[in-house]
This record gives C-alpha cells, sequence and structure tokens, in this order.
C-alpha cells in the first residue's frame, strides 16, 4: 500500500549509537515541513531548517506486534507499533512527542447529536492514520525491522502517521480540521456531520428526511476524497439511503437490514429497528472466585456514557467502594456478603441485552420540547436524570430519557438535606451541558427536586448560609 519503504544506505550496524535522545530537539520545532498541502505550517528559512535536518538524523525503531480481534468486520489483525519502547539510553520516541491540543469530541458530544435526528448516517475513515503522509525528514524517527525475502533483517521506514506514537490522535484529527477549513465551503452539507458528528475515525451525518440525508452522504463522500480519506462500512436506519450511497458496502447483507447490528461508539445500534443496546460478554468462570481486581476489571468494561445503565451502575460503584473501605487486598476473596450482591449484580447485568432503547429522541425541525431533569439522593448515592419531552405537530407528546448521572455519597457523613443538595448540583451542571451541546431550542427548562430544604437553599441568596451550602447555591444559580 506504500506505508512503508526500505531503508536506502543501511548502516553495517543496526543499534542505538545515534541514538533519538542526542537529537537537538531544543531547535524550532513546526506541525509540517515544506509542502503543498493547504493550510500547513512550514519549516522557517535560513539557520533553524538546516537545524530541523539535523536533528532528525537521529534513529529510532520501533517493534511491533499483531493483535488478532476475530470479531472485527474489516481488521481482523491489526499491527501496533511501539513507540514508547525505550532504547538503551532509557528514552523512547514518545517521550520526545508532545500529544497535543485537546480537539477531540467527547463521546457523549456524539452521541446526544446522533439521537437528535429521524435518520442517520454513520460511516468510517478507512485506515485513517495510514492516510496521512509523514514528511521524509523524519522517516528515520519511524523505523521498523523487517525480514525480506532471504530472511534477511531489513529496515524499513514508515512513511506514515503511524498508530502507537503519542501524536497519532492529534496529527489525524487536526488534518480533518484543515479538511473542513479547506474544502467545508464547498461541500456545506458535509460541515456539520464533520463538526459535531465525528469520533475518531467514525462519522455520523442525520437529518429529517432521506432526501436531504442522501445529500449529506454525498457530500461527506467528496469532502473526504477531497483529503485522501476513503470512506467505507456505510450503515444507515434507511434502506433507501443505503442503496443510494453504498449498494455493496453495508454490513455483510447490504440489503438486509435486520441482521446488521453495527456497534455505535461502545453501544450496538441495530439499524432496522433503530434501537441502541448493550451486550454484556459473560465471566460465570470467576463467579465464586472473585477479587477487588477481578470485580474491578468488570465493573470497568461497563461503557454507557448516557447513563441508561445508572440503576445498575450505581450498585457497582457503591460495591466498589464498600471493598475499598473494608481494605480487601487486590487478589483476595471478598466476604461472603459482598461477594452475594456482586453474584446478585451480575444476573441482572447479564440481562441488559433485553434493552431496546429508542435512538431518536422525536426531535425534528418543526416540533418543540420541554426538557425536565429529576435528581435524588441517599445515605449511599446520588443522581439526575434528564428527559425531554417533544410535542409533535398532531398535539401528541412523547417523553423520552436523554441521559443520566450518578454518583456515590462522599465517605463523610452527610445530612440527607445536604446530600439532596448535592443532587441538584449535579442535575444542574449536566442540564447546562446538555442544552450546550444537544442543538435544539427547548420552549423550557424543569429541574425537579422532592426536597423542599433544598428548593428553601436554592431559591434564598447565598450569602444567608453556611460555607458547603452558599457554594453549592451560587454554582446552581
Amino acid at each position: 500500500m506504500g506505508h512503508m519503504t526500505a531503508v536506502a544506505n543501511t548502516p553495517t550496524s543496526l543499534n542505538t549509537d545515534n541514538d533519538i535522545e542526542s537529537a537537538d530537539f531544543t531547535t524550532e520545532m513546526t506541525l509540517a515541513h515544506d509542502t503543498s498541502v493547504s493550510g500547513g505550517l512550514r519549516v522557517s528559512n535560513g539557520e533553524s531548517a538546516v537545524k530541523c535536518h539535523q536533528r532528525t538524523q537521529s534513529v529510532y525503531y520501533m517493534p511491533h506486534h499483531g493483535v488478532l480481534r476475530p470479531d472485527s468486520v474489516s481488521t481482523k489483525l491489526r499491527v501496533v507499533f511501539d513507540g514508547s519502547c525505550v532504547t538503551t539510553l532509557g528514552k523512547s520516541l514518545n517521550d520526545f512527542l508532545h500529544i497535543g491540543a485537546k480537539i477531540q469530541l467527547d463521546i457523549t458530544d456524539v452521541l446526544l447529536y446522533v439521537r437528535q435526528h429521524q435518520y442517520i448516517v454513520s460511516t468510517d475513515i478507512e485506515k485513517m492514520f495510514r492516510q496521512i503522509n509523514v514528511h521524509p525528514d523524519d522517516w528515520d524517527l519511524q523505523r521498523i525491522l523487517w525480514f525480506n525475502n532471504n530472511k534477511e533483517i531489513t529496515p524499513y521506514h514508515l512513511t506514515t502517521v503511524t498508530y502507537g506514537t503519542r501524536s497519532a490522535p492529534f496529527l489525524a484529527v487536526r488534518v480533518l480540521q484543515q479538511l473542513l477549513e479547506d474544502e467545508g465551503k464547498n461541500y456545506p452539507l458535509a460541515v456539520p456531520a464533520l463538526k459535531y458528528g465525528r469520533y475518531v475515525d467514525d462519522i455520523f451525518g442525520g437529518a429529517d428526511n432521506t432526501s436531504e440525508l442522501k445529500a449529506i452522504a454525498n457530500q461527506l463522500k467528496q469532502i473526504c476524497t477531497a483529503g485522501g480519506f476513503p470512506l467505507a462500512k456505510w450503515q444507515s436506519n434507511s434502506e433507501e439511503v443505503l442503496n443510494f450511497i453504498s449498494p455493496a458496502g453495508a454490513c455483510d447483507e447490504p440489503h438486509q437490514l435486520g441482521d446488521c447490528t453495527s456497534k455505535l461508539l461502545g453501544l450496538y445500534w441495530h439499524a432496522k429497528s433503530d434501537n441502541l443496546r448493550f451486550i454484556m460478554k459473560s465471566h460465570s468462570d470467576n463467579q465464586n472466585k472473585s477479587s477487588k481486581r477481578t470485580i474491578l476489571s468488570e465493573v470497568a468494561q461497563i461503557f454507557d456514557p448516557l447513563g441508561f445503565l445508572s440503576p445498575l451502575t450505581i450498585k457497582a460503584k457503591m460495591l466498589l467502594q464498600e471493598l475499598w473501605l473494608q481494605k480487601i487486598g487486590w487478589d483476595h476473596h471478598v466476604p461472603s456478603k459482598v461477594l452475594q450482591s456482586w453474584q446478585s449484580l451480575q444476573l441482572e447485568l447479564q440481562q441488559i441485552d433485553t434493552l431496546n432503547i429508542p435512538r431518536w429522541i422525536n426531535t425534528s425541525k418543526a416540533t418543540n420540547c420541554e426538557f425536565h431533569g429529576f435528581c435524588d439522593a441517599s445515605q449511599l448515592a446520588m443522581a439526575a436524570a434528564i428527559y425531554v419531552t417533544v410535542h409533535s405537530a398532531s398535539g401528541e407528546k412523547l417523553t423520552t430519557l436523554l441521559c443520566a448521572k450518578t454518583k456515590v455519597a462522599p465517605l463523610k457523613r452527610l445530612t440527607i438535606p445536604r446530600l439532596e443538595l448535592s443532587a441538584a448540583l449535579l442535575l444542574s451542571k449536566l442540564i447546562t451541558y446538555v442544552k450546550a451541546t444537544l442543538q435544539v431550542d427547548a420552549q423550557s427548562t424543569t429541574l425537579w427536586t422532592d426536597s423542599l430544604v433544598t428548593l428553601t437553599w436554592i431559591r434564598s441568596h447565598a450569602s444567608r448560609w453556611k460555607d458547603y451550602v452558599r457554594n453549592r447555591v451560587v454554582n446552581i444559580q
């Protein structure tokens, strides 16, 4: 595929005498070299360019191995490069690379965007990192060793952005941002999908009707092609859109959406029913010999960014808090009482695959909606949940759970009114985030609590109360 090339004039000894640490990294650093790509930052002329050339004379060899993923539809064997492998001087390439600014969208941002459109289309940038070239001056910092046909060790340059280096995620997203700046004016319908519906190499576009969605999908193809990013694995809840954009590229059977289940950012999206679902892997082998380590490992595998499983995940959080309080070792058997609670929770978790959560929240350009948030607390935990009620043109009301958030109570004992106030603060932060992220004009927003004490605190001037109450009331107000 042209993603690597043999090293010309191979050194006689493949060692680390000319190690990465000997390089002069104090000279001018740039994001790009003298390229013809629009928007690229250039190395300035003169002495800095000479220093930059000298800087890249260092050589770094990355170990690599394969990761087998039998469940993957496209890439069953993924090659992983280890940019964190230290050299004989105790430093790695990643020690000298910057991570870059946070320009990636959060998963919850994208999921909220995806839920507001009646029809959606999803696609995946094929080999995203590998579509971005690295300047030849930096190739020596991305070398690997490979056996040629004569079983001789041969050094190669990796010529593209490489998965396993610290800067790779930033560089990939930054290139997409530049593509949006350069070509967005030519493909305006694709801009919202790339701006709000992009998560790493996944892109989601949405519309209120299929004709508009087809136009969005078409422009997505065109703008990504302009940047050298081929799109694959198209999915949609509309068979008409799928047949238009990718008649031979959706799932294994492109015209039968019934068996088409794709993973949507950690959730599973069943396109035909347009529902979000969870799939929990069974860990029956460990049920009678659980330790703090195995329990924490299984709880960490629950990916629920929108809080649909909050009634279960809060139980898991409380269980972990109890394990920490009892100061149990990582690999020691947990007490029988804790084990019974964990086994009961496991049985509940194994039933979450029966849940079907509507992806679409019934919003459109022609509907009016209201936000309703609820908060509550107990001595052990607190929670907040937000619902959206949509008024259709026919006068029908439809209410959908939008998202939820839970939190265990602090170890220091607090009164119930103070815990209820903390839950109200949790809700106020959640609704502020939702309203800023979700592109919906709400007619009204109502937040509910069953604590009259909390309501009295919030409705009064914050200066009347002591520090704990005052600080939270100020934030809520």
